[in-house]
């Protein structure tokens, strides 16, 4: 097997950069693998703008690309969908348009969801949607409940490849409290779509409800007017002793965060999502998870097993699930250790890369 990698490891610390410097560690003790670093942001705040920069960038990767690629069409192109959005499926347009007549065939691997119902909507670009990724040799996606990208773009291959982590629980020393309030703990990016407004209501009706809670949020805010409206809201609504915005964490300190919580609180309902590899987080840290019963959660919590799943826009779901958390620490327990050996058995780094290699040995 004979691959091209184009894609971005971390900054930023999103799930795809963190995925795709996973899959280059493992892919190349087993196959040819040239990898072209594609580093179009460094950070959650300027993915998916333009600027002109980006536009001497993109020449510069299809240039090295071509470099890597070579003659003779003999490596396969890895390359993962934008977002649908449409600078950045402008960008992968003209990227592979120029770009995979040089390669033997073409991989996609869907980390954001949705680019099939872009083109549904944009009808103008679906011709050179098609072009770009119509036939592709392996669609990848990441569970049953996402988009059919690769079916709507006629995938030779579709395959169902769920995300995978390897952490070393137990390695950070906690910070240990002293008292049994029940830890409520929010992981991502800081914006509207991934649920940072539901938090506020949710944590307002448990308030109301007398539930003695807190609630800790780890991430970076996309939009500064959206941290502004978010630390408003919290004020009016009584919530600065519930709600606390630690910003983003990564390696021991975010491990500890997870060891200091009790329950993750997932609500996104982001167009795009696919994974969420915050709950394969919250799994391996033996947390249950209450999340949106939406693409993505859909596929890894098990609700009544692992976790909940609530409707994504109604804030007393979420807090009908997380009061009953918050009041019943046998329940935490038992679907925290439920969701730890679904993790282990399902969503670690062997179980992703033995999917993985399965589709592309076929392909070779």
């Amino acid at each position: 097997m004979k691959l091209v990698v184009v894609g971005q490891t971390p900054p930023p610390y999103n799930g795809q950069a963190k995925m795709i410097e996973i899959m280059l560690d493992a892919l190349t003790k087993r196959y040819d693998v040239r990898y072209v670093s594609m580093s179009f942001s460094d950070s959650v705040s300027t993915a998916g703008k333009f600027s002109v920069g980006k536009i001497f960038y993109l020449f510069g990767l299809i240039f090295r690309s071509w470099r890597a690629l070579g003659l003779g069409r003999k490596y396969y192109l890895y390359y993962p969908p934008a977002s649908p959005n449409i600078v950045p499926v402008l960008r992968d347009l003209f990227f592979l348009i120029l770009v995979r007549p040089f390669c033997k065939g073409l991989i996609c691997q869907f980390h954001a969801g949705g680019i099939s119902i872009f083109a549904q909507q944009h009808p103008f670009l679906r011709p050179l949607m098609m072009l770009a990724y119509g036939r592709m040799t392996l669609g990848i996606v990441n569970g049953k409940s996402c988009p059919d990208d690769p079916g709507f773009f006629r995938a030779r291959v579709t395959a169902v490849i769920p995300h995978g982590l390897d952490l070393a629980v137990g390695g950070v020393e906690p910070k240990l409290t002293n008292d049994s309030i029940c830890r409520i703990l929010y992981v991502g990016i800081h914006t509207h779509d991934k649920g940072v407004f539901t938090i506020l209501e949710t944590a307002r009706l448990l308030v109301e409800r007398g539930v003695d809670f807190k609630i800790r949020t780890v991430g970076r805010w996309y939009a500064d007017e959206e941290k502004l409206r978010f630390l408003k809201m919290r004020d009016e609504y009584g919530l600065q002793d519930k709600v606390q915005c630690v910003g983003r964490k990564t390696g021991d300190d975010l491990w500890r965060e997870y060891a200091n919580a009790d329950v993750l609180f997932f609500p996104t309902k982001y167009p795009w999502e696919t994974m969420g590899i915050v709950q394969l987080e919250a799994m391996a840290h033996g947390l249950p998870v209450v999340a949106s019963d939406w693409p993505g959660p859909r596929d890894v919590v098990v609700d009544g097993e692992t976790g909940f799943l609530c409707s994504h826009d109604i804030p007393e779901s979420f807090a009908d699930k997380l009061e009953l958390m918050v009041t019943d620490a046998e329940l935490r327990t038992r679907m925290g250790e439920a969701g730890r050996e679904r993790y282990k058995s399902m969503y670690t780094v062997e179980c992703y890369m033995e999917r993985l290699t399965k589709a592309f040995d076929e392909l070779a």
